[in-house]
């Protein structure tokens, strides 16, 4: 046998070889494997189960403590904010311009006096401004109750909890007709303060009832309860400005001149609740939102039920 075979034999192994202690170290490496987070799936079996479902099994009821998976929320719900704040911006600037009419009225009044013709036609226009705003205001409805329903909708999505979009969506609608019966029926025909108050006090409670559907709308998301909270308080505030006051659509035509000014005087009050309340109604919208969709970024960081866990 000669050198080089003794070389080979006995001698280091070559690059790539392996020896006695290189094979004990592999063969304690264990493997690891990275799983999701417990109750949680990875998005592509998620979402294969969920196109596996049956539409009776999406129908279902869901029972006492059971969450839905997170699914991202809708945009739309962002659009229909936008759109129900351009309305009211807009019927916050028809009352500011009927209050500006109606105090260049009164002061035409106080320097000069006011010709028929002239009267007439300040009537006229304050009858159109008047048109525009009841009409704007009914279509602003649709578009609030729109976005209540999509927001509920975005919150089961995001959060998993079991709100009804529509019992959510007609609270609005329900809210409102109460209030114009109770108006139309009991505080127009009141004789006394007291029946006014009385029904004063049922209009209220009518406003408490989309109140307390959009409070557990709002708990859901977990988004801030304020901003819903003080758009309901203006609202009382306006609603009582515009029966016990006066407003744009309410001012009657045959006031004497003596009222003008007190009349654009309420009127601005009211322009001012107006834009409050608008502001208000945006901040609580756009809380839902946010809290939605903080919502569906941790549940579908962390899991279902990690934070089903942290919650208990």
């Amino acid at each position: 046998m000669g050198v080089e075979d003794l070389m080979v034999a006995d001698g280091p192994a070559h690059a790539g070889a392996s020896t006695p202690g290189k094979d004990d170290a592999r063969s304690s490496i264990t493997r690891t494997t990275i799983t999701p987070a417990p109750g949680s799936e990875a998005p592509a079996e998620a979402a294969t189960a969920e196109a596996k479902r049956s539409w009776l099994d999406r129908l279902r009821p869901a029972t006492h403590g059971e969450l839905a998976a997170a699914q991202e929320p809708y945009g739309a719900a962002s659009i229909l904010r936008f759109t129900m704040a351009t309305m009211l911006a807009i019927l916050c600037l028809l009352t500011v311009g009927g209050a500006i009419l109606m105090l260049l009225l009164w002061q035409q009044e106080r320097a000069s006096g006011v010709l028929t013709s002239q009267l007439d036609r300040t009537w006229d226009l304050f009858d159109m401004l008047r048109q525009i705003e009841r009409w704007l205001a009914l279509a602003t409805i649709p578009v609030a109750v729109a976005w209540i329903a999509v927001a509920t909708v975005n919150v089961r999505r995001g959060t998993g909890q079991r709100r009804s979009p529509i019992v959510a969506a007609l609270s609005l609608p329900f809210g409102l007709l109460g209030i114009w019966i109770v108006g139309s029926e009991i505080v127009a025909e009141a004789d006394d303060a007291l029946g006014e108050g009385a029904g004063f006090v049922l209009q209220a409670i009518f406003i408490a009832v989309p109140l307390i559907m959009l409070e557990r709308v709002t708990s859901a998301a977990e988004a801030k309860h304020r901003p819903l909270r003080v758009a309901a308080m203006i609202s009382v505030c306006f609603l009582a400005q515009l029966q016990f006051l006066g407003g744009l659509s309410t001012i009657d035509q045959t006031s004497g001149s003596d009222e003008w000014g007190r009349l654009g005087a309420y009127m601005v009050i009211g322009g001012l609740l107006q834009v409050l309340g608008a502001l208000a109604v945006n901040e609580a919208a756009r809380s839902i939102e946010d809290g939605t969709q903080h919502r569906y970024t941790l549940r579908n960081r962390f899991g279902e039920s990690l934070l089903a866990e942290a919650e208990r």
